[in-house]
């Protein structure tokens, strides 16, 4: 991948002799776990499965499918029923790779521009398009829509929108207004952080092949392609300007993934005959986000983030200050006298979602070891895909191996291995602390699923206190939307997603498993499991206080 302009220089910071790579040996078998729910297997299996040998367990990938393969090797040896297809642990999803097109180019009045750093095809939807002949029109400022291009301006030319430093990208919904527009151009590319763009182009898993042909296809652009494409600085230019004649021609390719992606599915069966036919389902996801072929220095990509990124990929990417540069090489100094230069290309994903994998390992083991089994059921779900849009989870849901409605209550864990005093969950501003939780959609279907939550939490002997502030509807970070657990909501399944929030090794090379606080890890883990036998244990499911959904299948709504 190649580093945007803001970040370029911030890697640059470390000498360029650095060549001393992690080791990258694959792990030796694991030792005994033990019955109960130890920090200390979670710590040795998380070691395991966040490994540089896994390579960052994309989805298709190598590494994801020996993740799979070690789940269900857990489940079996912990005698768990395999609930998968044909008589496994598994359910394989179908999966491609779509990655841009290496043959796409752009070039304006003659200029090229160049394919990563001055222009990136985002749009994984739509069909190849060319630009021959085509014209750059300057459509406005992102942030004001009373000001933008009429449609009739925009048929037929690539609009170019400029987006003010910090304008947040996710959930803009423009192409509906250019429908004929050839394609539309955003000027963020400056902002964006590697990782996303070495996911667009190294490739991601996509769930089918379909292009939508009726779909604008957009780009994020540099500022310096923007003054290429419409002859000056956006902000200098009046609405409607016009830049010269373009040439080119961009795709985001689809080709058959390496290695089948699957969920691993086990069921512990339920002690009581009348309710073991009932589910209550423990859930995370296996992969994670792959790998760069470009590698970085670890430790200054982790000054930097500290810094600048305090929620990592979530974080907007912007040039640091004087002062903040500063702050930055006097984090690199102190972690320069622990460590030689480490070059790093592995996004390892040790928190998201190793930590909710080894989560439900752990519970699996002490459940299965228990004299006391729960009531109902308990439906292990260890979902592929969800770093690729909830992939798993939605084709799990839309195609159980048991009765959807069987499935009285789900709980997610995601991304509940951090919470240290130098994280910064809530929106890069406020600490963490040992009691700190994220709790998304506890209470949307059912207020008895949400409270039997809370009170087996507050029997634990030091309660997590609930945040439920990116639960609100309309929240601009779409949490509710973004877990695996919506997809069991949209089928009428009370859900939750627990948390501990991002921080600034979210999607970065730098989310190992070194970095985990497992003493609070093992705690979150014990309250799911709490959580799930008080749930597995009540003399009914939890009453829904929301109509059902009529279809599953509409978008979702923070």
């Amino acid at each position: 991948m190649k580093t945007t302009h803001a970040f370029a220089a911030a890697l640059s910071i470390v000498a360029s002799a650095c060549s001393m790579s992690r080791a990258s040996a694959p792990p030796g078998p694991a030792s005994a776990t033990a019955a109960a729910i130890t920090e200390a297997d979670l710590r040795q299996r998380l070691f395991l499965i966040a490994d540089d040998s896994m390579m960052g367990r994309e989805s298709g990938s190598a590494g994801n499918y020996k993740t799979a393969d070690y789940v269900a090797a857990e489940f079996k040896r912990l005698g768990l029923e395999p609930a998968g297809e044909n008589g496994s642990y598994f359910q394989t999803v179908p999966l491609w790779t779509a990655a841009i097109d290496k043959r796409s180019r752009l070039e304006a009045g003659g200029v090229a521009l160049k394919l990563g750093s001055d222009f990136v095809p985002n749009s994984l939807g739509a069909v190849p398009r060319s630009l021959d002949g085509v014209q750059a029109i300057y459509g406005g400022l992102i942030t004001d829509t009373t000001r933008w291009i009429t449609p009739a301006q925009a048929a037929g030319k690539l609009v170019v929108l400029d987006l003010p430093a910090g304008t947040p990208r996710r959930g803009l919904n423009i192409g509906a207004r250019w429908r004929q527009a050839a394609a539309i151009a955003l000027v963020t590319l400056d902002a964006i952080g590697p990782e996303t763009i070495a996911t667009l182009s190294e490739g991601r898993p996509v769930a089918d092949t379909a292009r939508n042909p009726n779909l604008v296809p957009s780009i994020w652009i540099s500022r310096r392609a923007a003054v290429t494409l419409l002859g000056g600085d956006p902000p200098s230019l009046s609405l409607g300007a016009t830049g010269p004649a373009l040439r080119g021609w961009f795709d985001i390719a689809r080709t058959p993934v390496k290695f089948p992606a699957r969920n691993v599915v086990a069921i512990l069966r339920g002690s009581d005959p009348k309710l073991r036919g009932q589910y209550v389902s423990l859930s995370a996801h296996n992969d994670h986000v792959g790998f760069d072929h470009s590698p970085v220095d670890h430790d200054s990509l982790r000054a930097f983030d500290r810094v600048i990124r305090p929620m990592g990929a979530d974080s907007p990417g912007r040039t640091p200050t004087a002062a903040e540069w500063t702050r930055i090489r006097a984090l690199l100094d102190s972690l320069r006298r622990m460590h030689v230069p480490r070059l790093d290309s592995i996004r390892n994903g040790a928190d998201d979602d190793g930590s909710g994998t080894v989560a439900l390992l752990e519970i699996a083991e002490a459940m299965a070891r228990s004299n006391t089994r729960p009531r109902r059921s308990i439906l292990f779900v260890n979902h592929m895909g969800e770093e690729s849009g909830l992939l798993g989870s939605a084709w799990f849901t839309d195609h159980p191996t048991v009765p959807i409605d069987s499935i009285v209550g789900e709980i997610d864990q995601d991304m509940t291995g951090r919470g240290l005093p130098d994280d910064f969950p809530l929106e890069g501003k406020i600490a963490a602390t040992p009691t700190y939780l994220e709790v998304i959609g506890a209470k949307r279907l059912s207020r008895e699923f949400g409270d039997s939550l809370e009170a087996a939490n507050a029997r634990e002997p030091l309660p997590f206190t609930f945040d439920y502030r990116f639960d609100a509807p309309g929240h601009p970070l779409q949490y509710y939307c973004r877990a695996d657990h919506y997809n069991y909501a949209r089928y009428g399944i009370p859900a939750v997603a627990l948390s501990r929030g991002e921080h600034l090794d979210y999607h970065q090379v730098t989310d190992e498993a070194q970095y985990i606080d497992y003493p609070d890890l093992a705690r979150v883990t014990k309250m799911v499991y709490a959580a799930a036998m008080v749930i597995a244990n009540m003399e009914h499911r939890p009453k829904l206080d929301a109509p059902k959904p009529t279809d599953p299948h509409v978008q979702c709504r923070q």
